[in-house]
């Protein structure tokens, strides 16, 4: 039966029709820069004329990738009266599949942030709980999905930036391998380490939309998932990335341990802490010696109207502002140099290097560790630092700690949620070597049923 005046409306615009509703019941949220009713709408009016049969449903795009006809602000002033003509390509791959776009989801300005708290439209809440901040910088996208708005969202990555507020709001997010998604249509930071990536509040349909935007089969190459009956062999990192946890993370993670080390897999220590190293000496020179020359390339190439230095100079957020404007353009006290930058590229080689061998040395399927060491905070509270374990720590590095290695040498990456007893939402990540992403989604899928089979207390597999 359908729901009073509705009548006369077909299965595309009963969809939008109900994430509507639901935007509104949770707009305080504050989820999207923009809520495209009208286009949503009309689009659903015209699939649903069409008829085919084919399913639609509602997606959630950061406010970083372009979606034709609607504002891409990258969450920063400088860019509110940029309009883009044509979609992204990850976003015209996901229409063709039955998405309906419903808007252009909150973010942390520029994606130079991990908390969302956006000074110009405002922070963005938790979708689990809206006291907390959602994460960032994808944290619109994040609460659009996880309070039930949208069946799915984009973001971008960086160094976590789908990972972290997916881990934040207890549901999906992948990370995909750098330059397996396309990056036009992007709003860049570094070209070495940006991505798009998908969240969902379901692995299927994580597994989904990476197919959609690839083209590549469910199931992945034939023979390259490890079959059902094989014990997984999972790394379990003994340096930096299990330690020094808040405790409802901690006990999240040594639950998941104890779990899966009874069930069909098996853990293998791996040496991890060189990881972190080699990520230091690289991560962020990258982000910063590559900035403005991929942003003047992107303003010019869709003919923005406005250079670097303008939209730096506009930016609302200070430490945003202050961090663009002396370490990321060429006239700043603090900018890298040529040199500085070819040596962060090497690190970045070595890093990889170092992955690859710690994957052929123990043959394990992923390596596992918590995806982010905290639980999310209240709003406004701590944008610069927050309390853990009894004491003060920058609250940027802290959050990025377990993403950004693996970001930085550009492996996929897939976070899910942990079983979690009267806490925040706990995040589990999982790392696959590099171009392994239907693989590493076919092992989270093997790990998440291990996980919630045993939660549930059904016989063990």
């Amino acid at each position: 039966m359908s729901r009073p005046g509705t009548a006369g409306r077909g299965p595309a615009q009963e969809a939008v029709a109900a994430a509507l509703e639901r935007a509104a019941a949770v707009a305080h949220l504050n989820a999207f820069i923009t809520l495209d009713a009208e286009g949503a709408g009309a689009e659903a009016a015209r699939h649903d004329r069409r008829g085919g049969g084919a399913r639609r449903w509602c997606l959630a795009v950061k406010d970083n990738i372009h979606v034709a006809g609607l504002p891409n602000t990258a969450g920063t002033p400088g860019l509110a009266g940029f309009v883009p003509a044509t979609d992204a390509p990850v976003v015209a791959a996901l229409r063709a599949a039955g998405a309906i776009v419903l808007g252009k989801t909150n973010m942390h300005e520029l994606a130079l942030g991990v908390t969302s708290g956006n000074p110009t439209f405002g922070a963005v809440g938790n979708g689990a709980d809206p006291a907390l901040f959602a994460g960032g910088s994808s944290g619109g996208t994040a609460a659009a999905v996880a309070s039930g708005i949208v069946d799915a969202g984009l973001g971008t990555d960086t160094g976590g930036s789908v990972g972290i507020p997916a881990a934040l709001n207890g549901i999906y997010g992948l990370r995909p391998t750098a330059g397996r998604y396309p990056s036009a249509g992007v709003t860049p930071l570094s070209v070495t380490r940006d991505t798009p990536g998908p969240m969902a509040r379901t692995l299927d349909r994580l597994a989904a939309l990476d197919a959609f935007v690839t083209g590549r089969s469910l199931t992945g190459r034939a023979g390259a998932a490890p079959p059902p009956d094989r014990t997984l062999r999972l790394g379990l990192p003994r340096h930096v990335f299990t330690e020094d946890l808040e405790a409802p993370v901690r006990v999240a993670w040594e639950a998941a341990v104890e779990r899966l080390g009874t069930a069909r897999a098996v853990w293998v220590p791996v040496d991890t802490g060189h990881l972190v190293e080699f990520d230091a000496r690289a991560g962020m020179h990258l982000v910063l010696g590559e900035f403005a020359a991929a942003f003047d390339r992107y303003l010019a190439g869709h003919r923005v109207g406005r250079g670097t230095a303008e939209v730096v100079d506009a930016a609302a957020d200070p430490a945003v502002a202050e961090l663009l404007r002396t370490a990321a353009l060429p006239a700043g006290p603090a900018y890298p140099g040529p040199a500085t930058l070819r040596g962060a590229v090497a690190e970045r080689r070595a890093l990889q290097a170092a992955y690859a061998e710690l994957f052929a040395a123990h043959g394990v399927d992923a390596i596992l560790s918590p995806t982010v060491p905290v639980c999310a905070r209240p709003l406004h509270r701590h944008e610069d630092s927050l309390p853990l374990n009894g004491r003060e720590v920058p609250t940027f590095p802290t959050l990025i700690r377990n993403t950004s290695p693996s970001a930085t040498a550009g492996l996929p990456s897939v976070t899910m949620p942990l079983p979690v007893d009267g806490s925040p939402p706990v995040g589990l990540q999982l790392v696959g070597p590099r171009g392994g992403d239907r693989e590493l989604l076919a092992v989270a899928a093997r790990v998440d049923a291990l996980l919630r089979r045993r939660e549930g207390g059904g016989a063990r597999p």
